[in-house]
């Protein structure tokens, strides 16, 4: 079976990033239903998923399925951290964060384990 980490850069304040961001987490869910290893990472604007109200109304319950899943791998720390969009303290304590506001998730370690990377 294939391993596939999806990188969830879209924001969510964006009516068709929004959208993306969805089908992202959806195909991630049927992907793992049939067997694969799947995670999903929050990046850049993606961050900002978990914590906020988005114009398309199916982000929310595709990001909840995608999580009772086991599937969020985590959000970036570089990211969310105070330099940047400072939105650490505000995220659940439910998403890891990786990385930290001087370093950047490079995905290296997953790439070595046979991961394909999916930016959306």
């Amino acid at each position: 079976m294939a391993k596939i980490l999806f990188v969830v850069m879209n924001d969510p304040t964006n009516l068709a990033d929004s959208i993306k961001a969805a089908h992202v987490l959806h195909y991630a869910v049927e992907l793992k239903e049939k067997g694969n290893d799947v995670y999903v990472y929050f990046d850049g604007l993606g961050t900002k998923i978990p914590i906020t109200e988005s114009p398309y109304k199916g982000l929310k319950p595709a990001y909840e399925k995608a999580m009772k899943e086991g599937l969020i791998l985590g959000a970036c720390g570089y990211c969310a951290s105070p330099p940047h969009l400072n939105i650490r303290d505000k995220l659940p304590n439910t998403i890891k964060l990786i990385g930290d506001e001087d370093h950047h998730y490079a995905l290296t370690d997953l790439v070595e384990k046979g991961y394909q990377i999916v930016v959306s």
